[in-house]
């Protein structure tokens, strides 16, 4: 005699989807005196601490492009850690970042709350090239302006020029060249003196 042949019905398995965090869980699950953490896309990324070199060639920098833009009043410089809120699942500390005058409105009593004119990253070994490019991506499309990368082991800085939400290079500064840049009208640095 044949056994009627008894299908069970599998339950439903529901795989959890990884939660897209947004400003607010990021500002909540990290330490408020650590810069060492940014949000991408809906993920929370530890960051290393910088090393000695990162933060000679930031401070040096930092301190140019501050004294010239309070100098003609052009606006804010801004150094890491801060927080920069592009969008609900991206907020990064960018090493120096400028917000001139008429985006001044961004700054908020935490954080900055939009895309800055110029953002400037100084690259670290802890870097990948995908965390760069995603990166790169993110402030192309939230409106920055002029981004500049900075590689201490070849001690060039790469300035790319926002065209359309299209990042476009236009020049590549060697350690014996003059910088300038392309929004900041009438600033210049001897790039050597970042390395000094």
């Amino acid at each position: 005699m044949m056994l009627p042949e008894i299908v069970m019905k599998q339950p439903k398995v529901r795989i959890p989807k990884q939660k897209m965090l947004t400003y607010d869980d990021y500002a909540l699950l990290t330490p408020p005196s650590s810069g060492n953490y940014e949000l991408h896309n809906g993920q929370i990324i530890y960051m290393p601490s910088p090393k000695p070199l990162h933060q000679i060639a930031s401070n040096n920098l930092a301190t140019d492009l501050t004294v010239f833009v309070r100098k003609l009043k052009l606006g804010r410089i801004f150094t890491a850690p801060m927080d920069v809120v592009f969008n609900p699942n991206d907020t990064f500390q960018p090493d120096i970042l400028f917000l001139s005058q008429d985006r001044l409105h961004l700054i908020g009593d935490s954080k900055i709350e939009g895309a800055p004119d110029l953002v400037v990253e100084i690259l670290s070994a802890s870097n990948t090239p995908k965390e760069m490019g995603y990166k790169k991506v993110v402030y192309e499309l939230s409106g920055v302006r002029e981004y500049w990368v900075i590689n201490l082991e070849k001690e060039i800085l790469t300035q790319y020029e926002n065209v359309d939400g299209e990042f476009v290079s236009r020049r590549v500064f060697q350690k014996t060249d003059t910088l300038t840049s392309l929004i900041i009208n009438g600033f210049e640095t001897e790039m050597n003196e970042l390395f000094a």
